[in-house]
């Protein structure tokens, strides 16, 4: 039973380098609108890898009306073909609106610009 712990611990860690390269590969995609990439304004809700290499990202987009939209689903699908151990890419649209990840990044830049203003 050890070994097929073993092997099988080994193919996770395997499956999170994968996941691992996807995600950084999708921080080269930035939204022009607001100058922050995919990844840390947090429109890739997850990326998931299954044991044939088939990767699937979930994406959030502002508006059902995105007028990149098409865009931004085509860089994901290549920036994440270029991964070694990649087959297949499904990307999935699961809601629309604002990340609270990219909600605190504008706050702070918000915060830091009105700090700035009071310093002049």
């Amino acid at each position: 039973m050890f070994n097929y712990l073993n092997i099988w611990c080994t193919f996770m860690a395997e499956k999170e380098k994968i996941i691992e390269k996807i995600r950084e590969n999708l921080k080269k995609i930035v939204d022009p609108e607001i100058g922050i990439n995919i990844v840390d304004s947090g429109f890739v809700r997850d990326i998931r890898v299954d044991d044939e290499g088939n990767a699937e990202v979930d994406l959030m987009l502002t508006t059902p009306f995105c007028p990149i939209a098409h865009i931004i689903v085509a860089s994901i699908e290549e920036n994440t073909r270029r991964v070694e151990g990649v087959r297949n890419v499904k990307v999935n649209i699961v809601g629309f609106g604002i990340p609270p990840e990219l909600e605190r990044i504008m706050e702070e830049r918000y915060r830091r610009m009105l700090e700035e203003l009071k310093e002049e």
